[in-house]
């Protein structure tokens, strides 16, 4: 396990990935005030050029009641356990989605940790996570090396297109620094349960000081701990912030735990044995350490339930729907922001854009329209 977190110690994902709870904390803290600000700003210039090209007949009459309008209170935004509980079930659409598409767990993974990561530095607000988790879990499918053809990718999910996944793959790289890597506790888990299969059918020896800790009916306790472990790793890891805590071995120990918490701390104890000094091995600091720690992570991951309550999904229903209300309208279209930029009209005669952008915001209400089907139902 040492040479493991050694490895892992070297990757982007530690050096740049790991937080402690309160930095990460400041960080999303950081992120929603500054979100908060942008909204405002954004709803009062929209507000005003709305004002000005309604402003016919009674000019300094609905300068007033526009000046009256344009107050920062009238915005309701998210603040930011509200954007977190988003960002929790927006992951738990994006499991089901990726389940609708029949990909496998390492892509589903994998986009969510994208889409987690993403959202440090960007607000709910600011970019809708209807979009961002389908263009997440498309790009996941590219570094997972699982060919998903795009024009395929958007009609299995429906009423997609091929635009709306494409138009923030290259603001999800950026947001991720360009750091594609994610390094998952999957494969740990498969090895630990292949090395305790081998000492419970003694192909592998422990020292003597140990086989009083080995658990009974050993073979059979590891076949049925595999999967109760590897369900937790599916779920529970995912819809909370062990990456950005924890390292994949101490991920794989807690589901491991939750699984068999005799045949956890044997494994442990075999981990972190000491041939020198046998005797007082299982009280040494390191292993208590460790065993602090994952127990910690697994009451953590225990806490989580696999179906929300309805009190939580009638929580949920009411922050989307007041998510709806505080997007910043500057950056809700991000396919008509994409063609602005291809066709040159950004900084160029005002006329033109704004037939365009009328024209961007007329595709974009029919496309929100749709998209109700799929995210904007009522919540099972």
């Amino acid at each position: 396990m040492s040479t493991e977190d050694a490895r892992y110690r070297t990757s982007t994902q530690y050096r740049h990935w790991s937080y402690t709870p309160s930095a990460l904390r400041s960080l999303r803290e950081s992120t929603n005030a500054l979100a908060t600000t942008q909204v405002r700003d954004a709803v009062r210039r929209a507000r005003e050029a709305r004002a000005a090209s309604s402003n016919d007949n009674s000019e300094a009459e609905n300068s007033k009641s526009a000046s009256t309008a344009l107050t920062d209170g009238e915005v309701d935004c998210l603040t930011v356990d509200e954007e977190l509980k988003l960002l929790d079930y927006y992951c738990r659409q994006t499991l089901q989605l990726g389940d609708h598409l029949g990909v496998p767990i390492e892509v589903k993974a994998t986009a969510i940790q994208y889409i987690r990561r993403f959202y440090i530095s960007h607000s709910l607000m600011t970019y809708t996570p209807t979009t961002i988790l389908k263009t997440a879990l498309f790009f996941a499918t590219k570094t997972e090396n699982h060919y998903f053809r795009i024009t395929r990718f958007a009609s299995d999910i429906g009423k997609t297109t091929t635009e709306e996944i494409l138009s923030s793959e290259f603001l999800l790289t950026q947001g991720l620094r360009f750091q594609f890597d994610i390094r998952h506790p999957y494969r740990g888990l498969e090895g630990a349960i292949m090395e305790l299969l081998a000492i419970s059918t003694h192909k592998i020896s422990i020292p003597a000081e140990l086989e009083s800790q080995r658990p009974e009916n050993m073979h059979n306790l590891i076949l049925e701990s595999h999967g109760h472990a590897r369900h937790y790793l599916k779920t529970s890891a995912l819809l909370c912030d062990s990456y950005f805590h924890y390292t994949p071995s101490q991920i794989m120990f807690a589901s491991l735990y939750l699984a068999s918490a005799p045949l956890t701390t044997f494994y442990l104890a075999l981990k972190s044995y000491n041939p020198s000094n046998p005797d007082t091995n299982t009280a040494t600091s390191t292993y208590q350490k460790l065993l602090t720690l994952i127990k910690n992570l697994a009451q953590i991951l225990s806490s989580i339930p696999e179906e929300q309550t309805p009190e939580q999904r009638q929580e949920i229903q009411a922050l989307v729907k007041k998510l709806k209300k505080c997007r910043n309208p500057e950056k809700a279209d991000l396919v008509g922001l994409q063609k602005m930029k291809r066709e040159g009209v950004e900084g160029k005669d005002g006329e033109d854009e704004e037939k365009i952008i009328k024209k961007r915001k007329m595709e974009r209400e029919q496309r929100l329209k749709e998209e109700q089907d799929l995210f904007g139902g009522s919540l099972k």
